[in-house]
C-alpha cells in the first residue's frame, strides 16, 4: 500500500494527538507531516508540503474548515472531515460520497475511511467529477436557497438553481427532476439523498416516490392523502402517513 502524505487541521491540540497517535499506531501507511491549529496555517502548509490527504475540522473559530477549501479553485488534496457536531453540514458532505469522522471516533472507523481513500485514489473520477467541488456548491444551497445546486449525472454536472426544481421522483437509485422550464434530468443518486440535502431549503418528501419544493405548490386537494397541485400542472400524491405533517409544513407558507 502506497504512502499516504496527511496534514491533521484541528483547533485542539488533544484531538491533533490523539489522531496522530492513532495513525501511527494502526495506519502505518499513512506519514503526518505536520499538525494545525487554524485555516491560516493550513494554506499555508498545505502549498508548501502538498498533502495526499487533509484530515479536516469542521467547527474551528474564526474559520471553519469548509472556508479553507472556498480558498482553491481546484482543491489537489483529498479531505476526511472531522466534526463533534452532528448537523445540517453532515448532509452535504454525505451527498457528495465524501468522508467524515463523528467525534469521538475509533480505529476501526478511521481505517474504514482510509479504506475509502485508497479506493477512490485507484478510480480516479472523469474531469468535471470532482466532489469536492460538488460539495462546496451544495453546501452554499443549505445554506442560501437562491443558490444553484450541482447535479450529477453520466455526462458530468448540471447546475440548477434549487428554487427552479419543481418536484423530484424516485426511479431505483436514480432520482427523476423536473423542472419549472418543464424540463427533466435525471440524476444518478437516490430520491432519499435529495431529501437529506433539500429538506432545509422548503422541500418535503410527500411520498415514498415524490419529495416536492413547497414553494413551487399552488394548491392542495383534500382527500385521504390528498394531492399538491404543483406549478407545472401536475399532481403529487400526498401518503396518508405524511398528511398532518405534510398540512403543518405548508400552513407555515
Amino acid at each position: 500500500m502506497s504512502e499516504i502524505r496527511t496534514i491533521i487541521v484541528d483547533d485542539e491540540q488533544h484531538c491533533i494527538e490523539a489522531l496522530q497517535t492513532m495513525l501511527t499506531k494502526k495506519c502505518p501507511e499513512v506519514t503526518v507531516l505536520a499538525g494545525v491549529k487554524s485555516v491560516q496555517e493550513a494554506r499555508k502548509l498545505i502549498d508548501e508540503l502538498r498533502p495526499d490527504l487533509v484530515f479536516l475540522d469542521v467547527e474551528m473559530p474564526h474559520q471553519n474548515g469548509f472556508e479553507l477549501l472556498k480558498q482553491y479553485d481546484r482543491i489537489p488534496f483529498d479531505v476526511i472531515f472531522t466534526t463533534a457536531y452532528e448537523q445540517y453540514a453532515l448532509k452535504a458532505i454525505k451527498f457528495n460520497a465524501l468522508d467524515y469522522l463523528l467525534k469521538p471516533f475509533s480505529i476501526q472507523e478511521l481505517q474504514d475511511a482510509l479504506r475509502k481513500f485508497h479506493e477512490r485514489r485507484q478510480n480516479k473520477p472523469e474531469p468535471g467529477m470532482a466532489p469536492l467541488e460538488m460539495f462546496l456548491q451544495n453546501m452554499k444551497t443549505l445554506q442560501h436557497s437562491n443558490k444553484k445546486i450541482a447535479l450529477p449525472t453520466i455526462n458530468g454536472l448540471v447546475f440548477m438553481p434549487v428554487q427552479q426544481i419543481v418536484r423530484c421522483e424516485s426511479t431505483g437509485n436514480y432520482t427523476k427532476i423536473f423542472f419549472t422550464d418543464r424540463k427533466q434530468l435525471l440524476v444518478s443518486k437516490p430520491l432519499k439523498e435529495f431529501e437529506e440535502l433539500l429538506t432545509d431549503v422548503d422541500f418535503f418528501r410527500v411520498h415514498n416516490s415524490h419529495l416536492i419544493n413547497l414553494q413551487q405548490m399552488d394548491s392542495y386537494i383534500q382527500g385521504e392523502g390528498g394531492f399538491a397541485l404543483m406549478s407545472d400542472g401536475t399532481q403529487v400524491e400526498v401518503s396518508r402517513r405524511r398528511k398532518a405533517e405534510f398540512l403543518r409544513k405548508a400552513m407555515q407558507f
